[in-house]
């Protein structure tokens, strides 16, 4: 896990209604898996999403990575 002062990273991942598909809608850090449920369902509650999924960044494996803009 990326823990920075000991905070994960994570990635929420969200469906509007059934059936649509479940986009990346952001990210952000959490101490504790329990937090990040709550961050996730206060920081983005713009929609009422029939899904929310959060990720731990680590957990997720790299299929292909961008190559840097700058050397």
């Amino acid at each position: 896990m990326t823990k920075e002062n000991n905070l994960i990273d994570y990635v929420l991942f969200t469906r509007i209604k059934r059936g649509d598909d479940l986009i990346q809608v952001g990210s952000f850090k959490a101490v504790s898996n329990e937090l990040a449920e709550i961050y996730a369902q206060h920081i983005y509650d713009e929609e009422d999403w029939v899904e929310m999924q959060i990720v731990p960044k680590d957990a997720m494996i790299c299929i292909r990575k961008p190559e840097p803009l700058f050397k």
